[in-house]
């Protein structure tokens, strides 16, 4: 019982780490397999999270083989300085072939903040769920 339960606690703590490191994978393999085109920026929002965080969505409309125009949203927070987007601006993106309306800019960096902090969530699960297992062992649930 006791290993069960760490066992449980550990896997709840990798799990949001197992969610950045797949999107982490899907960014990198869309930049290798996409096709590169040129997009324009039609309109940059600037929106208000639940607790008043500052995040900006752009409306970016690119061309796709065999499909003409579409348009997509780029949602990016605010912990940068600036937008990183402004209307009538070029950009270069990688689409998914299979699915166009999937896609991501060319020059935006995968963001490390979220990386680095299920890191932490996952090591402070893996120290809970050592401690837990003492205890339990100690109290005599095994």
């Amino acid at each position: 019982m006791a290993g069960t339960i760490t066992i449980i606690i550990t896997a709840l703590g990798f799990l949001p780490l197992l969610f950045v490191l797949l999107k982490r994978y899907r960014v990198k393999k869309l930049k290798e397999t996409g096709d590169l085109v040129t997009g324009v920026v039609e309109e940059v929002y600037e929106r208000r999270g639940l607790k008043g965080n500052k995040y900006y969505q752009a409306v970016i409309q690119y061309p796709v083989f065999g499909r003409g125009q579409l348009r997509g949203v780029y949602t990016y927070s605010s912990n940068r300085t600036h937008q990183l987007f402004i209307k009538g601006q070029r950009t270069d993106i990688y689409y998914d072939k299979n699915k166009p309306e999937k896609f991501i800019p060319k020059d935006v960096p995968f963001n490390n903040v979220f990386l680095i902090f299920t890191v932490i969530i996952a090591i402070g699960y893996i120290v809970i769920g050592y401690f837990l297992y003492g205890f339990l062992k100690k109290e005599g649930i095994s």
